[in-house]
């Protein structure tokens, strides 16, 4: 019978479900830490306990085996280089960051301290004009007292010829020019106090606006010295933005490499599990997915059941799915349909005529036993399970029968964790004292070759089975 394409990898979701989980998580954007801590955070390895029988249970090393673990380990090499890559990337870009957003503060420092300088400026010129002005206003009362003064003198000048005459007058001449000269100079006196007294005002003005001057240089200075700082401060801004952008850059591309050498690792440990999965268990006669499937089967029951009851069954009916030649891949599947003979009611069978037209056990006459735990197609269609969460319950794969055998042992209703209840479940399964004893003496045998196993596996937290 042809199995279903999309049901070719459903098995190795469930063996990997562990696994993947245990991979590194992308580095975060800002990792904290010394390189060894954040490495150690992020390295991706496998994580002894989290399913007792992939990750603890000893397999028997072979050539496959041990190219799927050098695979792995170069796998696992290539993305701790990675992640060493993007952590040191990261921290770049963290440090250019930083040094980006100190560069904008920087020029918002120096655009206000050129606003503060221009507006400096501004006072220190408006206070200059204001300066200029007072010296003019004060320079032109000046001149206006100097021009009488001038005046003065010009009409002192004139007159003086007829005054040095005047003394061959009379005496009454002489006294009248005297006067006269008098009355002049004290004029020419108090016009020269009122040009000093003019002189003050502006002399005190001139030098306010000289020091005005000074202080309005010292402005325009330090505006032209704001003004270069700030093209300064937004050179080195767009400088430290690209900068930025190239460490910006270099993290996509760390990352994508570091995401393509997790797949990678990924990858390599799927092809890992695989390879054990295929392996003999060293301390039973049995593949390591046999022992994983009666696991899962324990596990997902309806009741609890020993795993090694499920085991013992498994190993009388067809010895783990190897009869016939067939073996078992790492997803459940044998590699031979194993099919058994027709129950036709020749001695030693009952006649059970064909229940679904051939459809599992390619007889449309009788029924035949089918899977590597033989349930006969009509039970498979009350009882069969999707074991392994691939959306198929299929009876030629391990991992759903041998989940449909848990189902089938705990139809009385109670748990079997005594050799009593575990013997009447048996009998559900055939009707044969004999043959309860050898499914219970193999059991048994595994349980004692691997005591690291407990009888009942612990029920997951999260089922990838989805049952």
């Amino acid at each position: 019978m042809q199995r279903p394409a999309h049901r070719r990898r459903g098995a190795l979701a469930l063996t990997t479900f562990v696994a993947l989980g245990t991979l590194a998580a992308p580095v975060p954007a800002a990792a904290q830490g010394s390189p060894a801590e954040q490495l150690a955070a992020i390295r991706p390895a496998e994580t002894p306990g989290i399913d007792p029988v992939l990750d603890a249970v000893a397999v028997r090393t072979t050539p496959t085996l041990r190219r799927a673990e050098d695979r792995l380990a170069s796998a696992l090499a290539d993305q701790r280089e990675a992640s060493l890559r993007l952590i040191d990337a990261q921290r770049t870009r963290q440090e250019r960051a930083l040094r980006a957003t100190e560069a904008d503060q920087r020029v918002i420092g120096a655009e206000q301290a050129f606003q503060a300088a221009q507006q400096q400026l501004a006072d220190e010129e408006a206070e200059l004009d204001r300066r200029v002005r007072t010296e003019r206003r004060t320079r032109a009362a000046l001149t206006v007292e100097q021009d009488r003064l001038r005046q003065m003198a010009a009409n002192l000048y004139a007159t003086a010829p007829d005054d040095t005459y005047a003394v061959l007058g009379s005496l009454s001449d002489f006294t009248e020019a005297d006067r006269r000269d008098a009355a002049r100079d004290r004029g020419v006196e108090v016009q020269s106090e009122a040009v000093e007294d003019a002189r003050a005002p502006w002399e005190a003005a001139r030098q306010a606006r000289t020091r005005q001057e000074r202080r309005t240089d010292a402005a325009r200075s330090d505006a032209a010295e704001a003004l270069a700082s700030l093209a300064e401060a937004r050179d080195d801004r767009d400088h430290a933005a690209e900068r930025l952008g190239e460490a910006e850059r270099a993290v996509g591309v760390a990352q994508a490499s570091f995401d393509e050498d997790q797949q990678g690792a990924l990858d390599a440990l799927a092809g890992r599990r695989e390879a054990r999965l295929e392996a003999d268990v060293d301390a039973a006669p049995l593949t390591l997915v046999a022992l994983h499937a009666y696991w899962r089967a324990a596990q997902l029951a309806p009741c609890r059941v020993p795993w090694w009851v499920i085991a013992g069954v498994g190993r009388v009916e067809t010895r783990h799915g190897t009869a016939f030649g067939s073996r078992v891949t790492p997803d459940g599947d044998t590699t031979v349909h194993i099919i058994g003979i027709p129950l036709d009611g020749r001695p030693g069978t009952l006649a059970v005529g064909d229940t679904d037209g051939g459809r599992l056990d390619a007889d449309p006459v009788w029924d035949r036993a089918v899977g590597p735990m033989q349930f006969l197609p009509g039970t498979w269609g009350r009882l069969g399970r999707d074991g392994n969460g691939d959306g198929v319950a299929d009876p030629h794969n391990l991992y759903d029968a041998a989940s449909a055998a848990a189902g089938l042992l705990c139809l009385g209703g109670g748990d079997l964790l005594d050799e009593g209840a575990q013997r009447a479940a048996l009998l559900r399964y055939n009707r044969s004292v004999p043959y309860g004893s050898q499914v219970l003496a193999e059991g048994g045998r595994y349980r004692d070759a691997l005591p690291e196993l407990d009888d009942l596996p612990p029920i997951p937290e999260l089922d990838p089975a989805g049952g």
